[in-house]
């Protein structure tokens, strides 16, 4: 197996970002562009964080390809939603890591050896 890299945001993405989405609504949504296109489990995982808190957050988000949306409402992003997105990617590289880790079955061989 290959060494995996950890997932990060690496920044906006303007051009792709629109504040609001359309003249009649007052959502807004902010894209930023990951270090890498992450595995599907990996993308899973960081959804499910996503969706866990989206209290804490106070918006909607999700990963797809190899971008992270954010919805919500107008000037929606501050520096504590950033440091909160940043915590949220690390947790889904932490779990996704220990996804791949080996599964030890305490010597019991699974052939009944």
């Amino acid at each position: 197996m290959s060494e995996w890299e950890d997932i990060s945001i690496t920044g906006r993405n303007k051009e792709r970002s629109k504040q609001p989405l359309n003249e009649d609504a007052k959502l807004s949504r902010q894209v930023f562009t990951l270090s890498d296109i992450p595995p599907q489990r990996w993308m899973e995982i960081c959804n499910a964080a996503l969706l866990a808190e989206p209290g804490r957050l106070g918006r909607v988000a999700e990963v797809r390809g190899q971008s992270l949306y954010v919805w919500g409402g107008p000037n929606i992003f501050d520096e504590r939603d950033a440091n909160h997105l940043k915590k949220l990617v690390a947790y889904a590289n932490e779990k996704y890591r220990e996804a791949l880790e080996p599964v030890d079955f305490g010597g019991l061989d699974a052939f009944g050896g």
